[in-house]
């Protein structure tokens, strides 16, 4: 991962400075032209083969975008093709989890988020009618802080953003100074300390009561790992100038799954359900549509994860539940209207189902297995 490798945080962190610094004494239009030469740079700097396919990825995603635009008849055809075009490398780059015994000639490092980015592109000239600025796409593609793991832009987003940059000033300095600390004592501190601490759990003799245990520090686990991730991300990109969007939004107040897959890695799951509801959804949907598609969506993103059982199977679970809430009306949940202690047991099952999920990212099978056997004993 790059934020824990010293000399790419440097660079990174050197790149979004400059750019931040930049937007303060040069026009708007200058700064967006230099930004993203100077991501794919760095990216060079670090992986020229990356860099190289990283060009040649974006540049067939501009191509296919500009055809889509200037089309008049069978763009409903092309549409789906295009998208379909766009996830293929993405497909190739796990073609060992699906037997394939592929020797790549490029490296995919964010590859599955440059493919969500692109697609995005084609929604947005699909169902926008809009037309894309050369220099805007490739910036977006290519924005440093974000390019690895996200968090994820929507290209309207990136556009809002640009328009309007954040002010470098001391203030937001200091703000995000204090964020990109926080972000690297999370992920590499006391991320190490809960992994240290679910070792030892998982060594002892598996009842109930620790296996409870064991679910919470699983998710504490995963939290501590994509958040921390997240909020160096998300400092780097503002110092940089860009309003970089949240990615968690205290899932633990959640009282609905709804509501948490809102919150929880929420850049990834809107982007998952609305880009699935914008083909699906033409009027008001059913409870029995709106279950269907919180099903598949679930799936959809674990398989994004990963192309194995494990996530598959951690993707039904997350999309039964889903879809079950959908089908019982009880997706979304007013803190004021409901009593404090019924809204507190619904946050907490919440969370603690979600975080049976979490075993399968934090554990391997075997261990997995073993401790959902350990929930019958006493």
């Amino acid at each position: 991962m790059w934020f824990l490798q010293t000399d790419t945080l440097l660079a990174i962190a050197a790149f979004s400075l400059a750019l931040g610094l930049l937007r303060k004494v040069l026009p708007g239009r200058v700064t967006a032209a230099v930004s993203p030469v100077a991501s794919l740079a760095v990216i060079a700097w670090i992986s020229p083969s990356l860099a190289a396919f990283s060009l040649v990825y974006a540049g067939v995603g501009l191509a296919l975008a500009a055809v889509l635009g200037r089309m008049e008849k069978g763009r409903k055809l092309c549409f789906p093709l295009f998208c379909a075009l766009a996830i293929v490398p993405f497909v190739l780059s796990r073609g060992e989890a699906l037997g394939l015994s592929l020797t790549l000639p490029f490296e995919t490092v964010g590859l599955a988020f440059q493919m969500l980015k692109v697609i995005d592109v084609f929604y947005y000239v699909y169902y926008g009618g809009e037309r894309v600025d050369v220099v805007a796409y490739f910036g977006y593609l290519f924005y440093l802080p974000v390019f690895t793991a996200g968090p994820l832009f929507r290209y309207r987003d990136y556009l809002r953003s640009v328009d309007k940059p954040l002010k470098l000033d001391v203030a937001e300095l200091t703000l995000d100074l204090k964020r990109l600390i926080r972000g690297l004592f999370k992920k590499v501190v006391l991320c190490r300390l809960a992994v240290e601490a679910m070792a030892f759990l998982t060594a002892q003799t598996l009842r109930l009561p620790l296996c409870i245990l064991i679910v919470a520090v699983s998710w504490l686990i995963l939290w501590l790992d994509l958040s921390g991730y997240s909020d160096v991300a998300i400092a780097l990109g503002r110092l940089g100038g860009l309003d970089t969007p949240e990615n968690f939004k205290k899932p633990l107040i959640a009282p609905s799954f709804t509501q948490f897959w809102r919150s929880w890695h929420a850049t990834l799951s809107d982007w998952i359900r609305e880009h699935i509801y914008v083909v699906v959804a033409k009027k008001k949907l059913g409870r029995g549509t709106s279950a269907a598609i919180a099903f598949v969506t679930m799936v959809v993103m674990a398989l994004w994860h990963g192309f194995n059982l494990p996530y598959l199977l951690a993707g039904a679970y997350n999309g039964a539940l889903l879809a079950g809430e959908n089908l019982l009306g009880l997706t979304t949940v007013s803190r004021k209207k409901t009593k404090k202690s019924v809204f507190v047991l619904r946050c907490l099952l919440v969370n603690f189902l979600f975080g049976l999920n979490t075993l399968v990212f934090t554990l391997p099978a075997g261990t997995v297995l073993a401790v959902l056997r350990g929930f019958l004993t006493l």
